[in-house]
């Protein structure tokens, strides 16, 4: 019985010697477990080409200013007077990043779709009650009352976060208001925060 079990062992041991031995002098395995690393290495070096593409891409758009970079600062120069319901025009320009501001209309034309911010200060020795408006519709008031304070200059601002669509129309609008100091005091801004 020892004799028997003596035997199987050896013949398998010598079977696994044997397989494993041809498997790694094979020469129809070594081709085929070439072929194959071949291959994975073709296929990194596809993607390795295609994030230098991607790469080289992005640096050719941010060197050319065709980033995803919106924003604008706008002032107002001169002092607005008013009683009644019309947009505000802030005519001075610190900064308008891809020229989606236009300060001949008070009027920001979003460029990419997104999630915008928009804020707006209102200096006033009166009362200048304002808005803003998307594609006509409001989206939040900024009241700024200052009758309590006889001659003094009051400051009011308002922040807006606001998702936006290429087209999309953004100005202040006047809801009340008596006067608005210019002299670069009253502004309006905004910048893209997240691309969608």
């Amino acid at each position: 019985m020892a004799y028997y079990i003596l035997v199987v062992i050896f013949f398998i041991n010598i079977s696994v010697g044997f397989s494993d031995g041809l498997l790694l002098t094979d020469p129809a395995h070594v081709e085929q477990r070439f072929n194959q690393l071949e291959s994975q290495i073709q296929g990194l070096s596809q993607k390795v080409n295609t994030l230098e593409q991607e790469n080289a891409a992005l640096k050719a758009q941010v060197s050319s200013g065709n980033s995803t970079l919106v924003y604008f600062s706008a002032f107002l120069r001169n002092t607005v007077a008013t009683p009644s319901v019309i947009d505000v025009v802030y005519d001075g320009v610190r900064s308008n990043y891809q020229n989606s501001y236009n300060p001949t209309t008070g009027r920001f034309t979003a460029p990419i779709k997104g999630l915008y911010v928009f804020a707006w200060e209102t200096v006033t020795d009166n009362v200048f009650d304002t808005e803003l408006l998307v594609n006509g519709e409001q989206v939040m008031f900024n009241i700024c009352n200052n009758l309590a304070h006889n001659g003094a200059y009051v400051s009011c601002s308002r922040t807006a976060p606001t998702f936006l669509t290429p087209g999309d129309i953004v100005h202040i609008r006047v809801r009340s208001g008596i006067s608005l100091h210019g002299g670069g005091w009253s502004s309006f801004s905004g910048w893209l925060v997240h691309r969608t």
